[in-house]
């Protein structure tokens, strides 16, 4: 596995995102993983906020104080790996707990709340898993994927009052479902892949039922496919990894609207594993994932290209991406930086070049989402604290929602009514996560 890329996962007590994280970050208190400071240079910002060369450059993110009180006050215990948004109806994010349960939330645009998923939080639930991923179509039908118990493929349907469970394809072989995409109530994509056998997996919602669709798995030792993305009945994409007896190599593959085919696409001399795509037309996509940093790849409607990002060290990575045109398209990962361990990372792409943007939280970021130019969530976890992370860009800068604690003189960290910090009992947190017990339960 290269840098902090998204892998295979399964129903153990330690995930393997954070199991990668966590030797990423002892790795590099004993061996240089580089400078987070070398390599492509900062360009100008976005929305007149300065770009910086290094996510190390940004201040660490100050303790701050969490009291009962304001209305909307909330943490969540676990990990959040996917964020959907929708025009109107509000966002969803989609993840564990820290039971290692299903856990969904939701944003109604004034507070984040959880809503209950099958299975509840009980460690040995029959009905336990995870969700890797979630999708929108609109406030009446939503999708979100995983996988189950011994790794058997999970998927999530919401129709405006509760998340179900609904039968899919399970070619067995422990199928994990990584990615979804929606484009409508009748048409969705699911991705991932199959730990034992290593062939990648690509299931189908036709308005009835899902479907298990014929995919490409290059020769190798195993293929996974991680995330997905479409723009139409004839136009999707999938990016992901296949392993060989010397390493990885990226894998994307794209529908025409009648079979799944593989793609050419840049092979880094590093090797490299894509963790997310996004697209906005036949003619404009995304990939990013890690080779010993951050990797990024951009679909011009005819082939496949490098593109350079900001350095973010060789233990670096990306891990979603989001875009809204040619010219508005955001990446987002983590990164180590001595002496702080694990920061979470954003990058912004103006049609021109990718810039690294200021994010204060400590942790990673594994989903991004876009609702306009003007409006963009973004979801991961941070390892040291068990608690799930989520931040806003609002057009200016990305801030945490309401409730979460970023400073101690943030307004969700004061007591009701009150102006003053020196008012506040308080308890420990960091950044944009709150220390257990949460305060996640539904």
């Amino acid at each position: 596995m290269t840098g902090m890329s998204r892998g295979r996962r399964g129903i153990v007590q330690t995930r393997v995102p954070i199991a990668c994280v966590a030797f990423a970050a002892a790795a590099c208190a004993v061996v240089s993983c580089g400078s987070a400071g070398t390599g492509a240079p900062g360009g100008a910002g976005v929305a007149g906020i300065p770009a910086v060369t290094s996510p190390c450059a940004v201040p660490a993110a100050r303790p701050g104080r969490q009291v009962a009180g304001p209305a909307g006050s909330f943490s969540v215990g676990g990990q959040l790996d996917g964020v959907a948004t929708a025009p109107a109806w509000g966002v969803w994010a989609a993840g564990s707990s820290t039971l290692g349960n299903p856990l969904t939330v939701r944003w109604d645009g004034r507070a984040w709340k959880r809503v209950p998923a099958p299975g509840g939080d009980h460690l040995t639930s029959p009905q336990g898993g995870y969700l890797n991923d979630v999708a929108a179509v609109s406030a009446d039908d939503a999708w979100a994927v995983g996988a189950g118990m011994f790794n058997r493929a999970l998927i999530e349907h919401w129709d405006g009052a509760a998340w179900t469970r609904v039968p899919s394809p399970d070619p067995g072989g422990g199928t994990v479902l990584n990615g979804v995409a929606a484009l409508s109530a009748t048409s969705a994509w699911a991705v991932g892949g199959t730990n034992d056998t290593g062939q990648t997996v690509i299931e189908h919602w036709n308005g009835d039922a899902w479907t298990q669709v014929p995919s490409p798995t290059p020769a190798g030792t195993s293929s996974d496919l991680y995330g997905v993305a479409a723009t139409s009945a004839s136009n999707a994409w999938a990016a992901g990894q296949t392993d060989t007896r010397t390493g990885s190599t990226t894998l994307i593959e794209h529908w025409d609207g009648t079979t799944w085919k593989q793609v050419p696409s840049p092979a880094p001399p590093a090797g490299g594993s894509l963790a997310g795509v996004a697209a906005t037309s036949a003619a404009n996509a995304w990939a990013v994932g890690s080779s010993r940093g951050a990797l990024i790849e951009h679909w011009n409607g005819r082939t496949w290209t490098l593109v350079p990002s900001p350095a973010l060290g060789r233990a670096g990575s990306l891990h979603g991406v989001a875009a809204t045109s040619p010219g508005d398209a955001w990446a987002v990962g983590g990164t180590v930086c001595p002496g702080r361990g694990l920061v979470t990372v954003t990058e912004h792409w103006n049609g021109r070049t990718w810039t690294l943007v200021p994010t204060p939280a400590a942790g990673i970021l594994t989903g991004v989402a876009t609702a306009s130019a003007a409006s963009v969530w973004a979801v991961g976890f941070w390892t040291a604290s068990g608690n799930a992370v989520i931040e806003h860009w609002d057009g200016t800068a990305w801030t945490s929602p309401a409730g979460f604690c970023r400073t101690s003189s943030a307004a969700a960290c004061l007591p009701a009514g009150s102006s003053s910090p020196a008012a506040a009992t308080t308890q420990p947190a960091t950044s944009h996560t709150l220390p257990p017990p949460s305060t996640d339960q539904p």
